[in-house]
């Protein structure tokens, strides 16, 4: 008996990511950091469709032909872009609700963040991700980077 490793190709129909497992009909899948935050260059799950079932698993995604590499990190980008918040133009305080106004790579936002503690990533004292109330995740790469109006509001809020 043989430990083989599946061949895995992915493709696209329509928006879908297909996967075709060992030369079987293509699926429709879903890809999955298995650390979004953390690490986002490291381990993939390919799911179903529904994201019931894990279909495969890729330690990297160097592990993809050319062409699925291509497949998976369009996708994977596509699902986990952060926007960078370049500037906090304003920011406030209201009956515990923390609001913020801020300038990113994706133009202007205006997002509520509740519970700071459970919200809010710091993946180094200087880098955070911030989960708005609507599931949104936006990046501050660098805080020291920020000019010192943003720097202000954003230690407003947190």
């Amino acid at each position: 008996m043989t430990d083989k490793a599946p061949h895995l190709q992915l493709s696209r129909q329509a928006d879908n990511v297909m996967l075709a497992l060992d030369g079987a009909d293509p699926v429709p899948v879903r890809l999955v950091y298995a650390r979004p935050i953390s690490n986002r260059a490291g381990e993939v799950s390919i799911m179903d469709i529904k994201g019931k079932k894990e279909l495969a698993w890729l330690e990297t995604l160097d592990q993809l032909d050319a062409s699925s590499r291509g497949i998976a990190d369009e996708a994977l980008w596509r699902n986990y872009r952060l926007a960078k918040i370049s500037q906090v133009t304003e920011s406030h305080v209201n009956h515990g609700h923390r609001y913020l106004k801020v300038e990113t790579d994706r133009g202007s936002r205006y997002f509520n963040l509740r519970e700071p503690g459970k919200n809010i990533t710091r993946l180094s004292d200087d880098h955070l991700v911030i989960r708005d109330s609507m599931g949104n995740r936006y990046e501050v790469e660098s805080i020291a980077a920020l000019d010192p109006d943003s720097q202000a509001n954003l230690e407003r809020v947190l």
